[in-house]
């Protein structure tokens, strides 16, 4: 009796082919590193300079998978820029606003301000890529005193600060303690290269004595 080879049906060899491919784009998936879990894009804690006058830590903390050793960091590096001179400093920080990783746990520091009315109009300001980024939020801690900044503006350039476009402004409530705000990005930064986050303060009408504005924890999510 003759006996006749036996052939798959390429329906079949098809389908084979398919799960094979799948099974390996799932693999891949599995394997391939989470780029942001948390959320966290940017973040500044201002926790590695003591306290004094003039000086601030100005750099971005940073996941140790992206170059950092904060596993509360953010995905990018940046540094914080101002127009302050010395009329700023290290003062005492907060929990307000931290990132659930955030491994500074023995130093509690923050960026004061002074608030004269000659410092009306100055700002404080980050650059990043955000080719990357889409739908971000804004998002920091923030305490004002006596007769320290009542307000703060928000604006965004994607020319590297050639131009800024204002996006918001927040009211400052003086005393209290800390206050916690978020604010939406405008989607004309998504998907930008070139991009800084600008800060400016009003209302400031103190005598200067003190750093009457704290701010801290300024975090970039998405």
């Amino acid at each position: 009796m003759r006996k006749f080879k036996r052939f798959w049906p390429v329906r079949s060899h098809a389908l084979r082919s398919l799960l094979v491919v799948a099974g390996v784009f799932l693999l891949t998936a599995a394997l391939a590193p989470t780029a942001n879990a948390q959320g966290v894009l940017i973040y500044f804690n201002f926790e590695d300079v003591a306290p004094n006058i003039g000086t601030y830590d100005p750099v971005a903390d940073v996941q140790p998978a992206f170059g950092g050793d904060n596993p509360g960091g953010g995905v990018q590096a940046s540094t914080l820029t101002d127009n302050f001179g010395v009329n700023k400093g290290t003062v005492l920080g907060t929990t307000v606003n931290r990132t659930a990783g955030d491994i500074d746990t023995g130093t509690l520091r923050a960026l004061g301000l002074r608030t004269t009315p000659v410092d009306n109009g100055h700002f404080i300001q980050f650059s990043f890529n955000a080719s990357a980024f889409s739908n971000m939020f804004l998002s920091f801690a923030i305490n004002t005193s006596g007769n320290g900044f009542n307000s703060v503006t928000l604006s965004y350039s994607t020319n590297g600060g050639g131009s800024f476009t204002n996006f918001a402004t927040q009211a400052l409530p003086s005393g209290g303690g800390f206050n916690a705000f978020t604010i939406g990005v405008p989607p004309a930064v998504n998907g930008q290269p070139n991009v800084i986050l600008r800060m400016t303060f009003t209302g400031g009408t103190s005598n200067g004595n003190n750093l009457q504005t704290v701010i801290d924890n300024i975090l970039l999510t998405d």
